[in-house]
């Protein structure tokens, strides 16, 4: 599922909680690793041969980390601003997975500034994995980030790839919590797509819980989220609205923008990145 992964990284980020973050993705097939420290053009600390080497030696040292792991690791250290390295990185490898922290100091990079996850997702047709980065014991701990996984879905088009990715996420974890977010008027309709969806996953030996909720969806995931103590959103990049196929929906924004647990943003061009 995973294979191959490009994670952000910075050298002042601690060994064990990124061999803790990554060695979970074992499960889901990771046998490669790109390690991605992007020296912003715009940072003249950045730029300094100083910071430079000693970036590399930290990456290195992660680099062997996790090879005595087993993984084959790359490393990159491309000048340039976050997103759009990261983008091209993720394509030209291969990858199937974009992974970076989206706050606070530890296992990545403060990559949120800027909004650079919302920026990467526009820029990427691979899904992106932005992982929570608290000191705060009531979220997950590293390593722990699919333990809770829960779909959030309007059954558009545009979010089958999503609903397909949280399949195969949750056949290896054993259970699924699907969330749909509906109007008052549509709510048979929307428990008969729950119901049909819930279906298909049990089939697969998957224990499912089905939350059928009305009101904002942004503010609605955040609730369930909250009291179900979910340690991952899974989503579509876009929703049923209009807009252009590597825009990001006002939804999945606001999601990652407030939501306390990690969040997986899928897009719905599955074909690039499924193999």
């Amino acid at each position: 599922m995973f294979e191959h992964t490009v994670v952000a990284v910075h050298f002042e980020s601690p060994h064990q909680p990124l061999l803790d973050s990554l060695g979970e993705l074992q499960r889901y097939g990771a046998k490669e690793f790109t390690l991605v420290d992007v020296l912003r053009v715009d940072d003249p600390d950045d730029l300094s041969d100083s910071h430079r080497e000693e970036a590399r030696r930290r990456l290195q040292q992660k680099q062997a980390d996790l090879e005595r792991a087993g993984f084959k690791v790359n490393i990159q250290q491309p000048v340039g601003f976050p997103a759009p390295e990261l983008a091209k990185i993720g394509r030209g490898y291969g990858a199937q997975l974009i992974m970076l922290g989206s706050g606070g100091e530890g296992l990545l990079r403060e990559f949120y500034h800027g909004s650079t996850v919302l920026e990467l997702a526009r820029q990427t047709a691979l899904p992106v994995l932005m992982e929570r980065i608290h000191p705060d014991p009531e979220t997950v701990s590293h390593g722990e980030v699919f333990s809770r996984p829960m779909l959030a879905t309007d059954f558009s088009a545009k979010a089958v790839a999503a609903e397909n990715l949280a399949l195969d996420v949750a056949k290896q974890h054993g259970e699924l919590l699907i969330l749909h977010v509906t109007d008052e008027d549509k709510r048979v309709e929307g428990q008969e797509s729950l119901e049909r969806l819930a279906a298909k996953v049990r089939e697969q030996g998957v224990e499912v819980t089905t939350r059928l909720e009305t009101g904002t969806p942004a503010r609605v995931v955040r609730k369930v989220v909250e009291r179900e103590s979910v340690s991952l959103v899974i989503i579509g990049k876009r929703g049923d609205g209009p807009g252009r196929e590597m825009a990001l929906g006002y939804t999945a924004q606001q999601v990652c923008r407030n939501c306390p647990c990690s969040v997986l943003l899928v897009p719905n061009e599955q074909g690039i990145w499924l193999r």
